[in-house]
């Protein structure tokens, strides 16, 4: 645990390493988009939390802020995410943490394509084209709506757990998740997949041993955090492909 003292220093700043990949993620409501500084032909996810459809992304920032998030910062080693990233993952593809599972052969040709992104990512539609085909982006209105369901903290990770809003989306639910189990089984290499769970990160934690310092709060993190968001919703409606080059940097093909 860090303890700050310097009257002259009020906190730290996070620092993002690189970490390339691609997903498939939920379009948010509303999304605001910048051209990325490395590609101009790309367009940078950049949320306005103005927007009534983010009300819920809102209603996150203000809890963290109500727990305080020099608190996090200082003394659990939190880095919150900028709420201007926030998103839900769809399925998650390939990424610099995820190649080594792949055989030599596989690594050595999607390392690649990995490595240089964001160019890659519109260059090379030799990897980027079977999403086109994809039953997840092709539906243009999947009409999905969710509400909070748990604060969840996992391994360095802290996050929001999203629940179903409503017996339709609990069904529209179940098509994605069969959908996705079927592009895993048909992308063109093998990757391992945990069972889907619809969230939004909210940071990370530096290591372990922070992390594992916030256990006994998490119960009561949770409730204020159920209580700031009782009948607030969102509702996504397309599915893209995003891909990233750190954890706040996510861009996706101009339309």
């Amino acid at each position: 645990m860090i303890t700050i003292t310097h009257d002259k220093i009020l906190g730290f700043a996070p620092v993002w390493a690189p970490f390339n990949g691609f997903s498939l993620l939920f379009d948010n409501p509303d999304s605001g988009f910048t051209p990325l500084q490395e590609n101009k032909k790309l367009m940078k996810l950049d949320n306005v939390l103005s927007h009534s459809t983010l009300v819920l992304y809102q209603a996150f920032i203000d809890t963290l802020d109500r727990i305080d998030t020099d608190l996090l910062t200082n003394t659990y080693l939190f880095c919150p995410l900028p709420p201007s990233t926030y998103h839900v993952t769809v399925w998650d593809g390939l990424n610099v943490g995820n190649l080594a599972r792949l055989s030599p052969s596989e690594n050595e040709t999607w390392a690649r394509f990995v490595e240089e992104l964001p160019n890659s990512f519109q260059e090379d539609r030799e990897f980027t084209d079977w999403s086109s085909v994809s039953s997840l982006t092709q539906n243009p209105d999947w009409n999905i709506t969710f509400q909070f369901g748990t604060l969840y903290k996992w391994g360095t990770g802290m996050g929001v757990i999203l629940k179903p809003a409503d017996s339709g989306s609990e069904q529209t639910l179940r098509e994605i998740e069969n959908r996705r189990e079927n592009l895993y089984a048909n992308f063109p290499v093998k990757i391992s997949h945990p069972e889907y769970v619809p969230h939004v990160t909210l940071g990370y934690f530096a290591n372990r041993e922070s992390a594992q310092l916030t256990t006994p709060l998490i119960s009561d993190w949770g409730k204020m955090f159920e209580e700031a968001t009782r009948d607030l919703t969102i509702t996504y409606h397309g599915i893209s492909l995003y891909g990233f080059t750190d954890m706040i940097t996510f861009f996706k093909a101009k339309q």
